[in-house]
């Protein structure tokens, strides 16, 4: 037996044969559904709302957890979002001609733009939301995935982006190259290769190298498509792309790159030599297991600050605060360390003398009426900034590095463009030795792209790159665990 699913703002119906999950209907239908733990019934974030006869709200529904027994309409709430945008597009000059397009395939969003091959213009930007998103908020459950059978549906979910990003930008104009650039993971995904290899030791991908096809093998309306080498399981093209923008190797000073996201990648180039190594932050920083977390979409409360015993704060949009993304995740922390509601262990103080104590109320922390930081926020917070920080310097010690030769850090990734860099050295995101060294770089993984978009000799650099970082693994580092511990702490 087959029952209708009314979904709403779209006015589009689909059907589900009797106690079919309605994630894996919607999912299978090609809707996007905010699903952090992949549908495990941990998160909580896949709700909907169910709507009645007479079209009012008649609770919510959990899709991961509701079978379907009857004719049901739902209202998903909006995840569109998107990805940052902002780079630099260094050298303006070609040496081709048409219409190319870069194209950066994050974990959490995808990013594309349009150039022209001679000039170098850039012609237009497009973004969204990686729609993978709604089998799992980090590579890890997504490779999960693909040992349950979904890597088809992962591949279809981010070409069918690419093909939307792809008309969006191009119209019915001629394509001559996409040039690609991510994570490992995502490549593969990309290409319909299992990653499942780098989901268990010793973590090895299928490919690092770079890869050449006709878009016609992907169904993609371009020429070409190439995909820009990586250095290992967790040190992506993205990472190798944007040691290439930066400069890195050509101005011979040491510098560190440091990406924050779900994966917080960290470069430095000391001593003529490239190291790299990849730390799991988790998807905390980008709100996915923060109770009242989100991506950077309208209505995510983005800055926070206080006055006079006052909170003040920013949304994305300028919209109703409807939860709480990376940067004001930041933010809030921060002035609660400064505020000594959160202690050194980063317990709350409820005894705490601050004016703002009184939005302290059992265990959470409200910023409005609806959106709080709890507890375990908190706790899932310390992971992650621990993780960061403790992964550069780690690096900075295994390699004999001290940290006042570092003469700048390269800032990369939506998180780090907008994040106050000041309040990332209170809660020790950053090292505080580092915050004066701080240059953010906004996309630098699009702006490499972009670059060996317009001249294949970047293409050969960002190989000669890859090939030459030497990884390493914080996994077998006494040093990494022992700086994990100690920086758990604000």
């Amino acid at each position: 037996m087959r029952y209708k699913i009314t979904v709403l703002p779209y006015n589009k119906i689909v059907y589900a044969l009797r106690d079919e999950l309605l994630y894996d209907v919607l999912i299978k239908n090609g809707f996007k559904i905010n699903a952090p733990c992949g549908g495990n019934g941990v998160c909580g974030k896949c709700r909907v709302v169910s709507v009645g006869e007479n079209g009012e709200n008649t609770g919510y529904l959990y899709t991961c957890k509701t079978r379907v027994d009857s004719d049901i309409t739902i209202l998903l709430d909006g995840v569109g979002g998107s990805g940052l945008e902002v780079f630099e597009s260094g050298d303006p000059i070609g040496e081709k001609s048409g219409l190319g397009i870069a194209l950066d395939i994050g974990t959490t969003t995808v990013v594309a733009c349009l150039v022209d091959l001679k000039s170098g213009s850039i012609l237009g930007k497009r973004s969204c939301l990686n729609p993978q998103a709604s089998l799992g908020a980090d590579v890890i459950t997504r490779i999960r995935m693909c040992q349950n059978g979904k890597l088809d549906v992962l591949q279809k979910q981010i070409l069918e982006t690419t093909k939307e990003l792809v008309d969006l930008l191009a119209g019915k104009r001629r394509i001559r190259e996409l040039c690609v650039c991510g994570n490992p993971t995502m490549l593969h995904l990309f290409l319909g290769v299992s990653p499942e290899s780098i989901g268990i030791a010793p973590f090895t991908p299928v490919f690092t190298q770079t890869k050449r096809l006709n878009g016609s093998e992907l169904g993609l309306n371009v020429d070409n498509v190439v995909l820009l080498p990586s250095a290992s399981a967790f040190i992506g093209s993205d990472v190798t792309a944007g040691v290439l923008a930066c400069g890195m190797v050509d101005k011979l000073s040491t510098s560190l790159l440091v990406d924050v996201g779900t994966n917080g990648e960290v470069v430095m180039f000391a001593n003529n030599v490239l190291y790299a190594t990849s730390t799991a932050a988790g998807p905390a920083l980008e709100g996915a297991c923060i109770e009242c977390g989100m991506g950077g979409v309208d209505g995510a409360i983005d800055k926070v600050s206080a006055q006079n015993g006052e909170l003040i704060f920013s949304t994305v949009g300028n919209k109703p605060p409807k939860g709480i993304c990376g940067s004001g995740l930041v933010d809030v922390v921060a002035l609660l360390v400064k505020e000594g509601i959160i202690d050194e262990s980063g317990a709350f103080d409820e005894d705490c003398e601050s004016l703002l104590s009184k939005n302290l109320v059992s265990d959470r922390f409200y910023i409005t009426d609806d959106v709080y930081l709890s507890q375990k926020d908190v706790r899932q917070f310390q992971l992650a900034k621990s993780a960061i920080t403790s992964g550069i310097k780690t690096l900075l010690y295994e390699n004999n590095v001290p940290i006042e030769d570092v003469r700048a850090l390269y800032l990369a990734g939506g998180l780090g463009y907008y994040t106050d860099v000041k309040n990332a050295g209170v809660v020790g995101l950053l090292p505080s030795d580092l915050v004066s060294k701080v240059q953010s770089v906004g996309n630098s993984g699009l702006s490499g792209t972009v670059k060996c978009l317009l001249k294949d000799e970047c293409v050969k650099k960002v190989e000669q790159i890859a090939s030459g970082i030497n990884v390493v693994e914080l996994a077998q580092s006494k040093c990494f665990m022992e700086e994990f511990v100690d920086n758990m702490s604000f």
